[in-house]
């Protein structure tokens, strides 16, 4: 099994002629911009539109809270910066993690392929 034939694997499929592959044909700057800019929203759009929701849910969920007495609102307000602050750290670890696993993959991999014995 070779392992460096998945790294030349594109995530994103194109149907558009924006690369200049062979007898495709040119695409002018605005028009591969559009393209680009569409895939990026493809991606980016959904992580926007979860965090804005993510935001609204803690902002109403004090303003609820508020309408109950102060010191649910102080609970509830303490309650949202933990879990806030927790999963922020775990975002955080889950992104080391990977970046470094990626790092031992590629270094492991280089010198796998380099050795020839």
């Amino acid at each position: 099994m070779e392992i460096g034939n998945d790294q030349n694997t594109p995530l994103l499929v194109s149907n558009h002629s924006g690369h200049e592959d062979g007898g495709e044909e040119k695409v002018g700057f605005v028009k591969q911009y559009g393209i680009e800019s569409k895939k990026l929203w493809k991606i980016a759009g959904p992580a926007i539109f979860t965090s804005l929701c993510q935001y609204s849910l803690g902002a109403l969920t004090q303003t609820f809270a508020g309408f109950v007495g102060d010191l649910e609102l102080a609970a509830v307000s303490i309650e949202n910066s933990v879990i806030a602050g927790l999963a922020f750290g775990v975002m955080v670890m889950v992104q080391i993690s990977i970046k470094s696993f990626s790092f031992f993959y590629d270094h492991s991999s280089n010198s796998i392929q380099s050795n020839p014995t």
